[in-house]
């Protein structure tokens, strides 16, 4: 099982604001700390239009996290496909896997926000037959790993049948987080990519390591808060499970429910019951100060990584 972590979204907010020349030059320190700790890989995360510059473009962002380092990979969890043309991303794809030497990883989905289709000039009512037409295109020009984003057995399913590799929300109970990995390994199983090797599940995961029951709650506070950002964005409106705009209450209930927080043996205790092939440590919110989030970096890669280690040698 690798670890890794994320998401690194370039952020400036109303609760923690800072330059935008600050937060990249931050994602540049805070890969080459992952790099430095053992930690497998860090992952990026798109959106537009929104007040606090929510990274528009992730590959010059990768890529830039890329010329930094020399052995961390790097992954969009997840690029929005629908609102980019498949070639190009293919294109630029191909050329960051070369010259990172295999080191990067696309993850894409499909997006639910209809402002960033309106400036795209796109449909949102198209969005699924964009995503397989884009699909369609990676799958016979792309060289780097992929991905897809889900929220859906439907998706975990087209993911599965086109031999793709899966990447699972974080605010996701248990339940549903197998769920969506069985529906993706029966449709693979049952595709004309099946082999001897499935592709990969990736899980996404709320997470933080801690030593008291005061830093506990301090951490499921972060937690809580982030998601804040997400129901501004307008996720929950589109079968996710959670209805954050309706429920906002009942929804950040539920986000701190599915949290993993506690020791580095908890956490490797809790993770030992998932089937997945990474975790991606979700410790990229916006309230933790610079130092609890340098530190905790630091804390997966010397105390999580080994024992995630540890679970894939008995696996």
């Amino acid at each position: 099982m690798d670890m890794g972590i994320g998401l690194w979204c370039l952020q400036s907010t109303t609760t923690s604001p800072r330059s935008f020349e600050q937060a990249y030059r931050e994602l540049i320190d805070d890969a080459r700390l992952a790099e430095s700790n053992g930690i497998h890989s860090l992952w990026l995360s798109e959106h537009h239009a929104y007040y606090d510059g929510y990274c528009p473009a992730l590959l010059p962002a990768a890529s830039a996290a890329l010329a930094a380092t020399n052995r961390l990979q790097i992954g969009t969890g997840v690029l929005l496909l629908p609102l980019h043309e498949a070639d190009r991303i293919a294109n630029a794809a191909n050329l960051l896997d070369a010259q990172s030497q295999g080191r990067f990883h696309l993850g894409v989905g499909m997006g639910y926000r209809p402002i960033e289709f309106a400036i795209k000039d796109r449909n949102i009512n198209e969005r699924l037959r964009l995503m397989n037409s884009g699909l369609d295109v990676l799958q016979t020009e792309i060289n780097t790993p992929t991905w897809v984003g889900v929220s859906s057995e439907k998706a975990a399913q087209r993911a599965g049948r086109r031999g793709l590799g899966l990447f699972i929300s974080g605010a996701f109970s248990r339940d549903v987080v197998n769920s969506l990995i069985a529906a993706h390994r029966m449709a693979w199983e049952h595709s004309d990519f099946a082999g001897e090797v499935p592709p990969p599940v990736g899980l996404l995961r709320n997470l933080w390591i801690v030593d008291t029951e005061a830093e506990r709650r301090q951490a499921l506070e972060w937690v809580r808060s982030s998601y804040l950002v997400y129901a501004g964005l307008g996720w929950g409106v589109d079968n996710t499970g959670v209805d954050f705009v309706g429920e906002i209450e009942a929804s950040m209930d539920e986000v701190e429910r599915s949290a993993t927080v506690g020791s580095a043996e908890e956490i490797a205790e809790e993770l030992d019951g998932y089937d997945v092939d990474l975790v991606v440590c979700r410790i990229g919110y916006d309230q933790p100060p610079r130092t609890a989030l340098t530190e905790v970096i630091e804390r997966i890669g010397r105390e999580l990584v080994p024992l995630a280690k540890e679970l894939g040698g008995q696996r």
